[in-house]
């Protein structure tokens, strides 16, 4: 699959599946809509109040600038390792058909150790995501938390906090179990 350049400098449209004009928050919210419970998800028992779900682009796909959206927010790799957030939805990369009917979607949910391929396509006028492969494997999930923190200081009370432990048993607390991530690295 090639991977596609969607532009976020031009609010109009971003991208022509079937003759039909998408700007780039529809196919965004489209991926991000057929994810939305698990997206949705909080590893802090405490947390509360609505939050949109986080969308984050590879580094395959440059914009120029932060979309602007009612279904998501949209963060760069740098903010979401900054704010130390463990769920999101990360994309990786995508591409269109030869045709032009069907955007291929690659991505990543770490939370649920979930990742692939949607299959995005116009269907009566609106955006329609499906999948067109998906895998599960918690070791991978592992890798590519472990790419975003790597030598990253873990701090209190935040989402990755309350997700390392977690997976050790402790969901309740938000005390960093060490210093820096180190469970990606054992």
């Amino acid at each position: 699959m090639a991977a596609m350049l969607l532009c976020a400098a031009s609010p109009a449209w971003a991208l022509e599946l079937q003759n039909q004009n998408f700007s780039d928050d529809e196919i965004f919210s489209a991926v991000v809509n057929r994810f939305k419970k698990p997206l949705l998800h909080r590893f802090n028992p405490a947390a509360e109040g609505e939050r949109k779900p986080l969308l984050v682009l590879g580094p395959a796909l440059k914009f120029g600038k932060k979309m602007q959206s009612q279904s998501f927010t949209h963060l760069t790799q740098q903010e979401l390792v900054e704010q130390q957030q463990a769920v999101f939805i990360l994309i990786e990369k995508s591409g269109r058909d030869a045709e032009r009917n069907t955007l291929y979607v690659e991505y990543d949910i770490l939370s649920n150790a979930s990742y692939g391929v949607l299959k995005v396509y116009p269907k009566d006028g609106v955006l329609v995501a499906e999948s067109h492969d998906s895998y599960r494997s918690s070791s991978g999930a592992r890798a590519t938390y472990g790419k975003l923190y790597k030598g990253v200081a873990c701090r209190d009370n935040t989402e990755m906090a309350y997700r390392w432990n977690y997976y050790e048993r402790n969901g309740a607390s938000g005390r960093c179990p060490e210093a820096m991530f180190t469970e990606f690295t054992d």
